[in-house]
């Protein structure tokens, strides 16, 4: 089961992390592709903090902070399985586990106890695992939620976030579509808490604010069937007038979205407004660029951290032996493959140096 690992790293106090190292898979398989910037960048950024705390003697005088990372594949359902880890300690009635080797006296082993989560991205993870972690009374902080439902301390008492809910983004987008003069427009979302709650607060503030009518609104399904993007292009091109399209959608979906627009011949006819999944990441619309030309995207507010970029790119496979997804990053960052054994004729992969 390589999907079933996890990062742990030793430490007096233990802090949980959930991060969306893959994709969703498809075929009944868990997980998917390596996903770059919304997985690994986010994890690493994650040990960086640690060691920044650990290696400073003001900020936590004697005490080491360690942690427990987990990969949710992108999926509530994978994540709520991986975040039984965190409460595991808590459920056990009889929390040490003895072992007696060859007669020796016993060696007692307690699961660790997580005092916090950091995570996770996507606002349908997220709320799945507030749900159990709320019941422990365990603190959740998640770096990228931004569903506003999230915002109701009655349901999610234990959960914080450090971006804005989605609200606000709604009305930036109203505000950029009426600066535009755009009075018709679509919508797609993303099926789930995220892409739907998205999509009606735009809805709801665009009736508020008057003066811009929505045409339709389309919603991806989950697990997309094969030529489901063709169908919501074809959809979305019945009404040529709405050619302004809100998309409050993960990346994947953003991805496939455009790759439809591009197969339909539609290059230059729709004008995209894209949520904060879509914000500035690169993985929507590498190698279909001429598709995006001219969109508006939203991002919160944010600032570079002094000392991370020198941090990650002095990153090896030999001092980054920790992250046990790295080498798999190293593979699929560089196109090239590990072991020599695995470098198929014709392929175009070459066997990866280590530099």
């Amino acid at each position: 089961h390589t999907h079933l690992n996890s990062i742990r790293i030793d430490g007096d106090i233990s802090l949980g992390g959930l991060f969306p190292v893959h994709a969703r898979g498809h075929d009944g398989k868990p997980c998917g592709e390596l996903k770059k910037e919304k997985g690994i960048h986010r994890l690493e950024a994650m040990l960086f903090a640690l060691d920044r705390i650990n290696n400073d003697n003001n900020l936590l005088p004697n005490i080491t902070l360690g942690a427990r990372i987990l990969d949710t594949c992108s999926r509530d359902t994978h994540a709520l399985e991986q975040s039984l880890t965190f409460v595991q300690a808590l459920i056990e009635k009889d929390s040490t586990d003895v072992k007696c080797l060859g007669g020796g006296s016993p060696i007692i082993t307690k699961p660790e106890r997580v005092v916090g989560v950091v995570g996770a991205s996507s606002s349908s993870v997220s709320i799945m695992v507030a749900n159990i972690l709320r019941l422990f009374k365990i603190p959740q902080v998640s770096y990228a939620s931004t569903a506003p439902e999230l915002s109701d301390n009655t349901r999610y008492d234990f959960f914080s976030r450090v971006v804005p809910p989605d609200t606000y983004q709604a009305q930036a987008m109203v505000d950029i579509v009426k600066a535009m003069r755009w009075n018709y427009v679509s919508t797609v979302a993303s099926e789930g808490n995220y892409g739907e709650s998205g999509v009606d607060a735009f809805v709801q503030k665009s009736r508020e604010d008057g003066g811009v009518c929505v045409s339709q609104s389309v919603k991806i399904p989950r697990e997309p069937k094969p030529g489901e993007f063709e169908k919501i292009i074809r959809r979305l091109r019945e009404n040529p007038n709405a050619r302004a399209v809100i998309i409050f959608a993960n990346e994947d979906d953003i991805r496939r979205l455009l790759h439809a627009a591009r197969k339909a011949n539609q290059t230059g006819h729709f004008i995209w407004v894209g949520s904060d999944s879509w914000g500035s990441k690169i993985s929507p619309v590498v190698h279909q660029e001429e598709m995006a030309e001219g969109a508006v995207t939203i991002l919160p507010k944010r600032q570079s951290i002094k000392g991370f970029d020198r941090y990650f790119i002095s990153r090896t496979l030999e001092n980054n032996r920790r992250n046990i997804w790295f080498a798999e990053f190293w593979e699929n960052n560089f196109s090239c493959k590990l072991s020599r054994h695995a470098v198929k004729k014709g392929s175009g992969l070459h066997k990866c140096t280590s530099k």
